[in-house]
């Protein structure tokens, strides 16, 4: 019996000497730790797509060259970004559209981007929403719902949320929103994507150029008023464009933009800036605020621009203005010109 009792407690003794000489010997000093698999980095997401659906694995990856150019379009994305490649002889890295924030995600226009090789960049507008609502939670359900089908998407995706807030025009602007309440609605959203493993987002912040009360009754603000914070922003995107004063002078480039650029500088030194929404207004300047719109970009060392390629606010007479280079051979000429020195 005592034997037996004996050959009990030696056992497990010799086993933890023998463990203790296997690992002397191969230099170990410790119990090596059990390693777990890392997840996959975002770009491999991509297989998590349904095999059925073509993925361009550059654009999945997300990466643009140093200077980039898109194209914003209120509809049928594939045919557009065709259309704007042959005439102006360059193909977009960007398409841009819009989307309610209210709406499922848009999968099917963001897929017709990548598999034309573009990064898709989603406006979600506030409508039928306010951003103190969104702060609270009101409608965490949704976008978490939204943020999950974003994540099996895979590929990136810029996400931009009420753009131009710093302006009047529309509902998640001044006066009817605080900028606190919009700061709070950015960065509940921003870190309900990122519990919910969505971090294929590029988030680009886009405020408006316009920073005065041009009228009564129509207010504006410095960005840096709606700026939700480093931490919450990866890009800087400006919307404005070249058209004409109340004397029908022609527009700069550093009288649209310049002030806002300067006061973005100072908060986010860092961030990549580019123009998310531009374009030129039809009349006899066109040509040379092409020229000016591009020449502006590069002396203030931006990255890109995405040009409107939509019919956009009505002009003095009430008529809609037109920003499609397809229709305007002589633009989108000088456009494809200065598109071509910009990217190389």
């Amino acid at each position: 019996m005592w034997a037996k009792i004996l050959a009990a407690f030696a056992t497990p003794i010799l086993a933890v000497v023998l463990v203790m000489m296997v690992l002397n010997a191969t230099h170990h000093t410790a119990v090596p730790h059990l390693a777990l698999p890392s997840p996959p980095p975002t770009a491999d997401l991509a297989a998590s797509a349904a095999s059925t659906k073509p993925i361009s694995h550059a654009a999945c990856v997300g990466k643009l060259p140093q200077h980039f150019a898109g194209l914003a379009v209120k509809k049928r994305i594939t045919e557009n970004a065709l259309s704007f490649q042959k005439i102006t002889g360059h193909k977009p890295q960007i398409v841009e559209f819009y989307n309610p924030i209210l709406n499922d995600f848009a999968e099917s226009q963001a897929l017709k981007a990548i598999n034309s090789g573009e990064v898709p960049l989603i406006q979600l507008n506030l409508y039928k929403v306010t951003a103190r609502q969104i702060a609270s939670g009101r409608y965490d359900k949704h976008l978490r719902t939204y943020a999950q089908a974003v994540r099996r998407f895979g590929c990136a995706v810029v996400l931009s949320l009420g753009h131009e807030m710093n302006g009047w025009w529309y509902p998640w602007g001044r006066p009817r929103t605080d900028p606190a309440d919009f700061i709070a609605a950015w960065r509940h959203v921003h870190d309900l994507f990122a519990k919910q493993g969505a971090h294929n987002v590029i988030w680009s912040w886009d405020p408006s150029h316009q920073y005065s009360s041009p009228n009564p009754g129509k207010v504006a603000s410095p960005a840096s008023e709606w700026y939700p914070g480093k931490k919450y922003v990866d890009w800087v995107g400006l919307d404005g464009y070249l058209g004409y004063d109340t004397n029908g002078h022609p527009q700069t480039f550093r009288e649209i933009f310049g002030y806002q650029l300067h006061d973005i500088r100072r908060i986010a030194p860092h961030k990549t800036i580019y123009i998310a929404e531009t374009g030129v207004a039809p009349g006899p300047a066109a040509l040379d605020q092409i020229r000016e719109l591009f020449q502006g970009i590069i002396s203030y060392r931006l990255a890109g621009l995405v040009w409107f390629d939509a019919k956009g606010q009505a002009d003095s007479h009430g008529k809609l203005k037109q920003y499609f280079l397809q229709v305007k051979p002589q633009e989108a000429a000088v456009y494809q010109e200065m598109l071509t020195g910009f990217l190389r």
